[in-house]
């Protein structure tokens, strides 16, 4: 197993907000770390994340300062930021959402980071995860992880 792991928003977000399967990604969380594992994703996490945590306020789920709370806690977490300074992690990108008939090449970014990193990659977005299963075996559905005891 890498000492890498790649994760996206679906996944962050559960580790700063409470929600119903949070103490699944927390208990990943707490596994990697444990572990010594890197968490990488990349940058574009942060715009997904914002954005994400600016939706739970417009549904009044949060307040704003809480989510803005949420984002520095997001940023608190060992988790690094991996900018793409060339564009060949994007036209991967754009090859996997082709290839997987996916409806945007946001998600397959973390998809061709991960290829790129040769590590596994972890996600609780159920319409990315139904899109790849079975086809790229290093793409874990965080509902899978089992911890042990």
């Amino acid at each position: 197993m890498s000492e890498i792991v790649v994760v996206d928003t679906s996944i962050v977000i559960k580790w700063v907000l409470n929600e119903p399967d949070s103490t699944i990604a927390l208990a990943l969380l707490n596994n990697w770390s444990r572990n010594g594992i890197a968490i990488h994703a990349p940058t574009l996490l942060l715009y997904e994340l914002t954005n994400a945590l600016y939706q739970h306020v417009r549904k009044n789920d949060e307040t704003l300062d809480e989510a803005k709370q949420a984002l520095v806690d997001a940023f608190l977490i060992d988790l690094e930021l991996i900018p793409s300074l060339d564009i060949s992690l994007s036209m991967r990108a754009m090859e996997f959402a082709h290839q997987h008939k996916l409806p945007a090449t946001y998600d397959p970014h973390y998809l061709a980071l991960a290829e790129r990193e040769n590590c596994e990659y972890w996600t609780a977005d159920k319409r990315l995860w139904n899109s790849v299963k079975g086809k790229l075996s290093w793409v874990r559905w965080f509902g899978d992880y089992q911890p042990s005891m």
